[in-house]
């Protein structure tokens, strides 16, 4: 049994919480399938984020890598659909990553668009990580034996999970004071050209120009 399966035995187990949004079908047809795009990419693809370009299932082993992309999937992939889809109706930008406040003032009202208008609009909403991905994985792997035996051998699973697909809290936020059980994952406006050289840090909230070294793990952090 995977470490990271012993915590839903104990009682730690991720609540699906009751979850409506007003937005019409067609709507959140759209924003389920540019989440599940993203889920992709960072995850699933043959040349995924975290697999290929950080080099974690080379670093773990197929067997090992296929059981992390299974917890990710039962724990995580939910949630990670639901961002786009949330209860309130409306997708918004939350600032940027020094807190502050989104200058453009980026938000999508789901309620009031069609399926189209919110299918144009949605690229210039990323779901950017608190924490960088690359950064993450450099650490993870660092934390693991030389050869491991499992994906989370030696580590806390599920922390390096919420960090690299919290979109909610995890439930262990309610006992722990460490912020890195809160949401990790959060919406902030981009360029929907892509691209660093499309995008500036001065005229929107997500910087992909600069890695968010400022926000730092150490190994130690994921033991």
């Amino acid at each position: 049994m995977d470490r990271a399966e012993v915590l839903p035995l104990l009682g730690f187990r991720r609540r699906t919480p009751k979850h409506v949004c007003p937005a019409s079908a067609a709507v959140q047809r759209v924003c389920r399938e540019r989440a599940s795009k993203r889920w992709s990419a960072l995850l699933t693809q043959t040349k995924s984020r975290i697999g290929h370009k950080c080099g974690m299932r080379k670093r773990l082993g197929e067997a090992h890598w296929a059981s992390f992309v299974r917890y990710a999937e039962v724990e995580h992939k939910a949630q990670f659909l639901r961002a786009l889809v949330p209860a309130s109706g409306e997708l918004c930008c939350e600032g940027k990553l020094d807190g502050t406040p989104c200058p453009n003032g980026a938000r999508i009202d789901m309620r009031q668009v069609s399926s189209i208008e919110c299918g144009a609009a949605l690229p210039g909403l990323h779901m950017d990580h608190t924490y960088d991905v690359q950064h993450i994985c450099a650490v993870w792997s660092r934390a693991l034996p030389v050869t491991p035996s499992a994906w989370d051998d030696g580590i806390c699973g599920p922390l390096v999970a919420q960090l690299l697909f919290g979109t909610e809290d995890h439930v262990l936020a309610q006992c722990s004071t460490r912020r890195v059980w809160r949401q990790q994952i959060f919406l902030r406006c981009g360029n929907v050209r892509g691209g660093v050289e499309a995008q500036h840090a001065d005229e929107f909230c997500h910087d992909v120009a600069g890695a968010h070294y400022e926000h730092a793990l150490r190994v130690e952090d994921l033991r």
